[in-house]
């Protein structure tokens, strides 16, 4: 594809297309185009990606109730956020690079940073916070790559934050702590084929096993969640 038709094909998808899945050879060669191209600052990579299978019923079923779309509502009201019932599951997590920083600039601070690996927990404090402003960065821009890599194959994407409705669980089902640099564990992106982007599918709630629709078609994003004005977001100066 062209530039301006991957970033159009692009959309958050809440329905899934369960008859095609993406093979495991495709995912990877996704993540190794990314892997071999995006930047970083001084090629640290301080994060990692966790790819799940999402084929377990019983694991479904539980991380769709960690990621409780609604507090306010009760699991049968609660829409759901089925962009996590997709047939893959990539976990973003911080990963320890302090210590990196002092292979040329052997004076930084940041190589003493305490909180590395096998779930200690990071120190608040200035100098922690440089790592998780690195951090923050590059795991947004990871995600954005990978987002349009597989829009350019026509696989959909769609993420979730909220497993910080209970990280401590939704970290031991991706082993977050099976490796020492591991760090904070940040949100989960769903990928596969997609349905159509204009259509309210139903889909089965695995936490009551009851079919409901999917929050919102993918083409009224904008009646649900507006944007800003263009001229609050881009400032010339």
């Amino acid at each position: 594809m062209n530039w301006l038709d991957v970033i159009k094909s692009r959309h958050t998808t809440f329905a899934w297309d369960e008859d095609r899945i993406p093979e495991k050879e495709l995912i990877e060669d996704v993540l190794k185009e990314v892997f071999e191209h995006i930047p970083s600052k001084n090629r640290q990579f301080p994060y990692q990606l966790r790819i799940l299978r999402n084929d377990d019923p019983e694991i479904r079923k539980e991380i769709m109730g960690i990621c409780h779309r609604n507090k306010g509502l009760s699991v049968e009201d609660d829409p759901g956020n089925p962009q996590i019932l997709a047939p893959w599951l990539i976990g973003f997590n911080a990963r320890y690079v302090a210590d990196l920083e002092r292979r040329y600039e052997k004076t930084s601070v940041r190589g003493k940073l305490d909180g590395l690996g096998k779930g200690k927990k990071r120190s608040v404090s200035e100098k922690s916070q440089r790592q998780t402003q690195t951090e923050n960065i590059e795991i947004g821009i990871v995600s954005a790559y990978i987002m349009l890599a597989m829009a350019n194959r026509g696989i959909q994407s769609g993420m979730c934050q909220n497993i910080c409705n209970n990280y401590e669980r939704a970290s031991e089902i991706f082993e977050i702590d099976n490796d020492e640099r591991a760090l904070d564990f940040r949100f989960i992106m769903g990928v596969g084929y997609g349905k159509d982007n204009d259509t309210l599918y139903d889909y089965v709630d695995p936490r009551i096993d009851k079919i409901k629709s999917i929050p919102f078609r993918p083409t009224e994003v904008e009646k649900w969640y507006p944007s800003p004005e263009f001229s609050d977001i881009i400032k010339w100066i």
